[in-house]
């Protein structure tokens, strides 16, 4: 016994610790695997951030190169050298021509080298598609390093693409690269990049660097995984047969693929170290506890080793009886003196037989006690249908003395309307079924609910000897329930008439409730989609819209999003909130769906920030509009070689309308002044209000500066006929100050400023005149 008993505790102590460390390394691997991934996941939106950045810088270098520029290497050079961020940022620039030739510019050295049929037919088909792309990894003829290249295309006059920039990446020196490196899990892990493909992109070993993944021989799991799309974290051995938590994520900018490894043995070496000090704490706990059960046992058997001697001296006629008797207050004693309380026991059971009646007498006592404080007729019937028991409820119920009921039958005490309106019921209780019945009658003039049943009392021999009722009053309960019943009843009344498609989910998405807007709106019955999944009700497409925002609702969070779609003829934007239905142990029972029709408050939005762009005063483009169009108006002229003109303009001698007439009819020649100007002017023009009496405006496709002048002069002419000003004629005149973009070199504020010049040149010069800068 002993030696079962500490085999037992040394099991037991095995199992809850190896249990205890399952569950805790089970529970460590998954925080590990989400911190891996969210690290991961922040250096991929680095790496995606700085490729981003990099293309804009090529592209706006693309944008500002003229289109003949690879026709002369140095023109090329000297165009390269006057952008020295961009060189900063690549290993190297290139041109690429329709004769496949490249021409490269790094430092001070240019290079042409002819590429290859293959290389030459890949240059084609970017050219001919016309978009930036991101090449493949390759190694450098130039400098003979793994490397990528970010390609744009240059456009022509005509809009077309003419040859191709590129810019190269050292994969093995790369900055932004280094700091993917920096970012390794623990001390032996590592991160590194690769294709979809599987060529190694980045990789701590720079001698794998352009290598395919699978070059090496045997399997990894996560990295197929990884190529066939998966993103997140898992547990894989590694081709030497080594154990690691492998992330994986895909870049946004180039679609490769960034990967780490975390080598189990390192994440889990404390939990290792945990593991053997608690198999070895255990396996001494267990020892203890089975020396001190094996000790307990040997003292608690002690004195079933004297009984045994005694009964074999009594078999063998060494002793008599008496050695049973009690002597010790232990368990053996009491064993040895049972003998001698067989007789007592005897006398003490037949004492017990009469108690037990008295016990009856008193429970049947309690029963009554009980039977009378229910508030419900309890009663016994037998097949006569006479009283055999009734309780005090009769009194309270129906005025009757339950007493005086006993011996009688139902009519003789109620009546025969009564009994004839319970003959149906009785006479099925009578063949051995319960019956449940609910009734209505009155009462003293009050109508009432009563709800009863009769159970058969069925003997032995399978007869029917009578039945037990139970009835209750439940007036107040139909009462309630009635008044329930209209509550609902007016909430449905009320979601019917709201303009909101109001639904409720269960834990399986069906449609528990729905409100009458589906009607209105999709004319879809509510009836019809109570029971069914919210797919069949609102379609796959916009089921698979709301799945990630159900997710979380269902995850006892609140979720609104928007969706688009069409109700009638029209194109509406709804707001969806769902809410959970959190249940009392915390858990959610469903979900309630709410929607708003947020069309009208979206087109709302939508010209108010149209109206952050205007001039409220004159309803012409404001200061903000102004510089946006302005710098779309000057990508437009390098891009096309087409000139525009800036014409800055006021209100001669404005301020003396101001101070003699008021505001008011300054608003009024401010009005009036910006009318003519968008009446003076080409329909391509752009006219804005700066601040005060200060206008402006933006002529494009301007030959020279005599196309400008005569712009001005007409706007000068507009303003001839006079102005109604407080309600009297007077002549407003404009001075205007014209300046002609230069091109690349000249910035917004730059051309701004000369135009601002010339006007103060055209005021110098008498007002109601035109001036052109330089």
């Amino acid at each position: 016994m002993a030696g079962v008993v500490v085999m037992l505790v040394l099991i037991a102590t095995i199992v809850v610790t190896w249990v205890a460390l399952v569950l805790a390394e089970r529970d460590m691997k998954s925080i590990i695997g989400d911190q891996q991934y969210a690290l991961l996941s922040a250096a991929a939106a680095q790496v995606d951030a700085q490729m981003s950045a990099k293309k804009v810088l090529l592209a706006s270098l693309a944008d500002s190169m003229p289109a003949d520029a690879g026709l002369d290497t140095a023109r090329m050079k000297v165009f390269i050298d006057r952008h020295p961020s961009v060189r900063r940022e690549f290993l190297n620039v290139h041109i690429f021509n329709r004769q496949g030739m490249l021409i490269n510019t790094a430092g001070d050295q240019t290079a042409a080298l002819e590429l290859d049929a293959r290389v030459r037919a890949y240059l084609e088909r970017v050219l001919a598609a016309g978009k930036p792309v991101v090449t493949p990894p390759f190694k450098s003829l130039l400098t003979g390093l793994p490397a990528i290249m970010i390609l744009h295309p240059v456009l022509d006059a005509g809009g077309r693409p003419a040859m191709l920039l590129g810019g190269s990446i050292d994969l093995t020196n790369s900055s932004f690269l280094e700091q993917i490196a920096a970012q390794k899990p623990g001390k032996t892990g590592f991160t590194f990049i690769m294709t979809t493909r599987g060529t190694l992109v980045h990789h701590p070993n720079p001698t794998r660097l352009l290598e395919n993944i699978n070059a090496r021989p045997g399997h990894n799991r996560a990295t197929e995984m990884a190529l066939q799309g998966f993103e997140g974290w898992t547990e894989a051995a590694n081709k030497d047969g080594s154990e690691g938590i492998y992330s994986y994520k895909r870049l946004k900018s180039t679609n490769w693929i960034i990967g780490s490894r975390f080598p189990v043995d390192e994440a889990f070496a404390p939990m290792i170290v945990m593991r053997r000090h608690a198999m070895l704490a255990s396996a001494a706990f267990a020892a203890v506890a089975g020396l001190l059960a094996w000790i307990a046992i040997q003292v608690l058997l002690r004195p079933l080793g004297r009984l045994r001697r005694n009964i074999s001296d009594i078999r063998n006629g060494v002793a008599d009886i008496g050695v049973l008797q009690r002597r010790r207050r232990d368990e053996i004693g009491e064993l040895g003196s049972a003998f001698h309380e067989l007789i007592s026991e005897r006398e003490s059971a037949q004492q017990a037989i009469r108690d037990s009646e008295a016990l009856i007498a008193a429970s049947e006592k309690r029963l009554r006690t009980i039977a009378d404080s229910l508030p419900a007729l309890v009663a016994y019937l037998d097949r006569d249908l006479r009283y055999g028991f009734s309780n005090e409820h009769f009194r309270t119920m129906m005025g009757v003395d339950p007493q005086a009921m006993l011996g009688k039958t139902i009519e003789e005490v109620f009546g025969k309307e009564f009994n004839d309106s319970l003959a149906e019921h009785n006479q099925a209780a009578l063949r051995g079924e319960h019956v449940h019945y609910e009734r209505q009658g009155h009462h003293q003039g009050a109508p009432r609910q009563v709800m009863g049943d009769m159970i058969p009392e069925i003997a032995a021999d399978g007869s029917v000897s009578g039945y037990y009722l139970m009835a209750l009053d439940i007036t107040e309960r139909k009462s309630a329930e009635l008044r329930q019943a209209a509550s609902e009843k007016r909430l449905k009344l009320l979601t019917d008439n709201l303009p909101v498609l109001i639904s409720y989910l269960d834990k399986e998405r069906k449609f528990q409730f729905v409100n009458a807007t589906f009607q209105h709106w999709f004319g879809l019955d509510p009836a019809t989609l109570l029971g069914r999944h919210l797919m069949d009700g609102i379609g796959h497409d916009n089921y698979y819209t709301a799945e990630p925002h159900l997710d979380k609702a269902y995850g006892g969070q609140i979720a609104t999003y928007e969706l688009k779609t069409r109700i009638g003829d029209s194109l509406h934007t709804l707001e969806t909130t769902f809410v959970p239905d959190l249940a009392p142990d915390g858990g959610v029972a469903g979900i309630y769906s709410l929607t708003h029709d947020t069309t009208r408050l979206k087109e709302i939005e939508e010209r108010l920030t149209q109206l952050a762009r205007i001039d409220t005063l004159t309803g012409i483009a404001n200061r903000l509009m102004f510089e946006e169009m302005l710098q779309l108006a000057m990508v437009r002229a390098k891009r096309n070689r087409k000139p525009l003109a800036l014409a800055y303009l006021d209100i001669d001698r404005f301020k003396e309308i101001n101070d003699t007439l008021g505001h008011g009819a300054g608003d009024a020649v401010l009005k009036e002044f910006a009318t003519r100007l968008v009446d003076n002017v080409r329909a391509a023009d752009t006219v804005a209000r700066l601040a005060g009496d200060e206008f402006i405006i933006i002529f494009e496709q301007v030959a020279n500066t005599a196309e400008a002048g005569r712009l001005a002069a007409k706007i000068i002419e507009g303003m001839g006929a006079p102005f109604e000003v407080a309600g009297s004629p007077r002549r407003i005149t404009t001075s205007i100050g014209l300046a002609l973009y230069r091109g690349d070199e000249e910035a917004l504020c730059d051309l701004v400023a000369r135009a601002d010049g010339a006007l103060y040149a055209a005021k110098r010069n008498g007002r109601d005149g035109y001036a052109i800068a330089d």
